[in-house]
C-alpha cells in the first residue's frame, strides 16, 4: 500500500508520522501550487468548493508520484465536505485511476468505521495503536503551538524571512522526532529561540486581527495566500479562530470535545440551528474575539460555501453588536494575490487609524 492523504497547513507532519509508525509506505502530495489548482479545476465541477478542487489536484499529483491508496474522512451533512471522497473518487476513476480509498466515515455506521480504522493501523494491538496515536497528537500540539508563537514573533524579525528559517528547522527536527521526549524538548528549544525576538513589552500595541471562517481556507497556506505570515510581515499579531488540534476534536469522534460544542452556544442568537461546517463557529469565534478586544476579523470562506455565506450573511449585524470590524474575503481559482494584499492593507490601516484615536480619547 502506498498511501497518500488531503493535505492542509502543517498537518502533514502529524498525519505523516501516523501512517509511516503503522508500516505504510507514505506518497506525500506535493506542496500545493497552481498547478495543483489547474489539475483540480479542470477536473472536478465548476460549482464545486475550492477546498474540492485543490484536494483533486493533490491526488492526482501523489497519483503520478506512484500512491495507490487515499485516506480520506467522510461524513454526511448541509456541509459538502462531507461528500468529497465521494465524488473524488468517481472522478479519478472516470479519468481511469484504479485507486483504493480509505475513508473514516462515522456515517456509514460504527462497524464499516472500524473496517477503515483496520486498514489504516494495519490491524496493529491496541498497544501501538495507543503508542503511535498518542505520539501524532503530540505532534499536532507542538505543530499548532509553533503555529502561535510564529504569530507574536513576525511582526518583530530582525529581518524578513527570520521566523519562517527558524520553523522550517523545527518542523524538520519535529518530523524526525520518534518519541514524545523529543518532541517536547524540540519545543521547548523553539519557543526559547523565539523569545529573543518576541518583544513583549511592545506586543499589546500591536493591531491584532483574528481570522475566522472554513477550515481548510484558515489553515492551509497555499489556499489562503500565506494570510497570518503576510499579516505578521505588516506588524499585524494575527490569531487564527482554531488550528489542527480543534479541527481533530471536531470532526473526529474519538477526540470530541464537548468545550468546543459549548464555546458555539455564543452564536445562538444570531444563527439557531447547526448550517454545517464552521457557520455557526464563525459566528462564535467572531464573539470571542471581540470579547477578548481585538482590532477586527478577516472571514475567509471558499467561494460557493453554503454554511459560510450563511455566516457572512448574519456578520454585518455580529461587527455592529461587539463594534469590531470585519473584512471578507471569499477565494476561489480566480482570486489573485494583487487584489488580497490591496484589501487586506486597506483594512489594517482603517484599524490601525481606530486604534490610534481610541488611545488618544
Amino acid at each position: 500500500m502506498k498511501i497518500t492523504y488531503p493535505p492542509f497547513g502543517d498537518a502533514r507532519i502529524a498525519i505523516e508520522s501516523f501512517l509511516r509508525d503503522f508500516g505504510h509506505e507514505v506518497i506525500p502530495p506535493p506542496p500545493s501550487t497552481n498547478r495543483t489548482l489547474s489539475i483540480g479545476v479542470k477536473y472536478a465541477p465548476e460549482f464545486a468548493c475550492l477546498p474540492l478542487k485543490i484536494t483533486l489536484g493533490n491526488y492526482i499529483e501523489a497519483i503520478e508520484k506512484g500512491a495507490d491508496t487515499i485516506l480520506m474522512l467522510g461524513g454526511i451533512g448541509p456541509c459538502r465536505f462531507g461528500y468529497y471522497a465521494e465524488v473524488q473518487r468517481r472522478i479519478l476513476k472516470d479519468l481511469g485511476y484504479d485507486i483504493d480509498w480509505i475513508v473514516l466515515d462515522l456515517s456509514n455506521g460504527w462497524i464499516n468505521l472500524f473496517k477503515s480504522i483496520e486498514k489504516v493501523t494495519n490491524r496493529s494491538n491496541i498497544i501501538k495503536v495507543m503508542k503511535v496515536l498518542r505520539l501524532a497528537w503530540e505532534k499536532v500540539l507542538a505543530i499548532d503551538e509553533i503555529e502561535k508563537i510564529s504569530r507574536r514573533a513576525r511582526p518583530f524579525e530582525r529581518y524578513k524571512g527570520e521566523v519562517d528559517n527558524i520553523i522550517r528547522e523545527t518542523h524538520k527536527r519535529l518530523d524526525q522526532a520518534n518519541n514524545i521526549l523529543k518532541v517536547r524538548q524540540i519545543l521547548s528549544e523553539y519557543r526559547e529561540t523565539m523569545d529573543e525576538i518576541i518583544d513583549k513589552n511592545s506586543l499589546k500595541d500591536l493591531v491584532k486581527i483574528g481570522i475566522v471562517g472554513e477550515f481548510y481556507v484558515v489553515l492551509d497556506h497555499f489556499t489562503n495566500f500565506e494570510i497570518a505570515k503576510r499579516l505578521g510581515e505588516l506588524g499585524v499579531l494575527a490569531e487564527n479562530a482554531f488550528y489542527i488540534e480543534d479541527i481533530v476534536r471536531i470532526y473526529l469522534p474519538l477526540f470530541r470535545s464537548k468545550d468546543i460544542d459549548e464555546r458555539t452556544r455564543v452564536a445562538l442568537p444570531y444563527i439557531r440551528r447547526s448550517v454545517g461546517g464552521e457557520g455557526q463557529r464563525t459566528i462564535a469565534h467572531t464573539i470571542e474575539f471581540a470579547e477578548r478586544g481585538f482590532d477586527g476579523v478577516i472571514h475567509l470562506s471558499p467561494f460557493t460555501c453554503m454554511p459560510e455565506i450563511v455566516a457572512d450573511g448574519v456578520l454585518e449585524k455580529v461587527s455592529k453588536d461587539y463594534n469590531i470590524q470585519v473584512l471578507t474575503l471569499s477565494i476561489d481559482e480566480q482570486t489573485g494575490l494583487a487584489g488580497i494584499t490591496t484589501r487586506i492593507e486597506a483594512f489594517i490601516d482603517m484599524l490601525k487609524t481606530k486604534k490610534r484615536r481610541r488611545i488618544a480619547v
